[in-house]
């Protein structure tokens, strides 16, 4: 890239930055990954049918051992999508998903993207 972006001052703004200090492809598409968090895990056999329903190929990640070890004992939703990254997919992807599981105690305020970098 030849001019620098001026992604917001927030977490996903500094995501964008970092990724672009590392010389990402922001004109490729790429697999990004969103993680969906909830108030209470594990969630109830009713409450998964209800993901998979709006979501078919979302997968539930319960914790690993150190986590609970350390005391967390919450999982998350992983929901893969197929994208260029950019701010506003971002931030309206994980307001969306965050909205399609409020009523159950949902909110998705993570993000990530495996490519290779610095290329």
């Amino acid at each position: 890239m030849t001019g620098k972006n001026s992604w917001p001052t927030d977490s996903d703004g500094d995501m964008l930055r970092l990724l672009e200090e590392r010389n990402f492809d922001f004109n490729a598409v790429h697999n990004i990954e969103f993680n969906i968090d909830f108030q209470a895990w594990p969630l109830n056999k009713d409450q998964q049918v209800s993901i998979l329903e709006q979501l078919p190929d979302a997968s539930f990640v319960d914790p690993d051992e150190d986590s609970i070890a350390e005391g967390d004992e919450s999982g998350y939703v992983s929901f893969a999508v197929k994208s260029k990254v950019t701010y506003e997919f971002i931030t309206q992807e994980q307001e969306r998903l965050g909205d399609l599981f409020s009523d159950i105690g949902g909110f998705c305020n993570s993000w990530g993207v495996l490519s290779p970098c610095g290329g």
